[in-house]
């Protein structure tokens, strides 16, 4: 009977897993141990290799030397040695390589150098001869992962530095995007704006004005995107956004209404306040008026003709707050963490009739900058907006 028989295609399986075989196996810890006692580096060594790479060494300076060619997880060193102790061997150590742990090797009579080279932060621990095999390796074994837990915090942090830079470098990225976006979208809509205005002046037919009303309606909406995208970005990179002065929150409210009111004065809805005290707070004015701008805004675009806007405020020990409820002329379809959330899409915006849902966003990115809370409410199409701002 003829067996197979290893040949050359048998060698090049071999070979070829040969490193995946070396790629699965964990590599062992490497251990250095000093002694100027050769019978205490054998009994090391013979306690030691089944589980770690040993090298050894009888004296500090060789363990130097060993230390400028090899990488070293654990460091074991007699205290007692005649050209050097192992405190001095271990503040040098210290130097070649910081990331080893120290264990020192000692008798009784040797506690108070001991205790300084703890109190240094020379050693890890140290143990007393002669030694317990069992309660050595537990030492050891302790020693290798704490080893494996600061190799590991340091991949860490590093990942966390690269992760920081890559980060500053998007945000940079960021804001040179909506510079872009300034420059080369605005003037060009400008510009599409003003010759579209001019056209609407000249003697056209019906179906050229509709066309000319239908260009001038789609630059508004483009116009206002991009105000709201930058702006966004103003808030989150702006320091002037985070100054805070006294204003009158109801002189505010009233002027805002005045403007958004003028613009959709076919729908007639009113204003209904909780009371009529000035209500001073100590805010940012710019952000504020953004904030009451975009909700009395929502309220209209998204509210019923003929219906009521109730604007309340309200003021306790630690914080202050705005609520704007209004009836909607449909259920809303987007949960309040979507309403909430920049550019998050829907069947509307898919189908191009509704907007981008940056308004929300804006006030998102405002009430964060001042570490304050949204809450929103929709119940059978009554849809309320509370905003919370600390006074601190």
């Amino acid at each position: 009977m003829n067996f197979l028989k290893p040949n050359s295609l048998y060698n090049d399986i071999l070979f070829a897993f040969a490193p995946m075989v070396r790629e699965n196996t964990p590599m062992k810890h490497k251990v250095l141990c000093i002694d100027d006692e050769t019978h205490n580096l054998e009994a090391l060594e013979r306690l030691l290799r089944k589980q770690y790479e040993v090298e050894t060494a009888t004296s500090g300076p060789e363990a130097l030397e060993k230390l400028k060619n090899n990488s070293f997880s654990l460091i074991i060193s007699d205290q007692k040695m005649p050209e050097m102790t192992g405190v001095e061997f271990f503040m040098l150590a210290k130097q070649e390589q910081p990331e080893a742990i120290r264990v020192l090797l000692t008798g009784y009579t040797d506690l108070e150098s001991v205790i300084n080279a703890i109190n240094q932060g020379q050693i890890y621990r140290y143990i007393t001869k002669p030694w317990e095999p069992e309660e050595f390796l537990s030492v050891v074994k302790q020693a290798i992962e704490v080893h494996e837990m600061k190799g590991l915090i340091a991949k860490q942090n590093k990942e966390l530095m690269k992760a920081n830079d890559e980060l500053k470098s998007l945000d940079k990225l960021k804001t040179d995007f909506m510079l872009l976006v300034n420059h080369e979208l605005k003037t060009p809509l400008t510009a599409i704006f003003s010759f579209s205005q001019l056209l609407s002046e000249e003697s056209l037919s019906p179906e050229q004005k509709l066309y000319v009303e239908k260009i001038s309606k789609n630059t508004h909406r483009l116009q206002d995107l991009i105000k709201d995208t930058l702006l966004i970005t103003k808030i989150q990179t702006d320091q002037k956004m985070n100054t805070k002065e006294e204003i009158e929150l109801k002189r505010l409210l009233n002027e805002q209404w005045a403007l958004i009111e003028s613009e959709h004065k076919n729908k007639n809805i009113t204003l209904e306040k909780d009371n009529d005290s000035p209500f001073p707070q100590k805010v940012n004015q710019k952000s504020l008026e953004i904030i009451f701008k975009k909700c009395l805004h929502n309220c209209f675009v998204h509210g019923k003709s003929n219906s009521t806007v109730k604007v309340s405020m309200s003021d306790s020990h630690d914080s202050w707050s705005l609520t704007f409820t209004n009836e909607l002329i449909k259920d809303l379809e987007k949960s309040p963490e979507a309403l909430l959330t920049a550019f998050s899409t829907d069947k509307e915006i898919l189908n191009h009739s509704g907007g981008a849902g940056l308004g929300l966003a804006v006030i998102q990115a405002i009430v964060n900058l001042f570490s304050g809370s949204i809450d929103i409410k929709t119940q059978n199409k009554m849809f309320s907006i509370q905003i919370t701002f600390p006074k601190s």
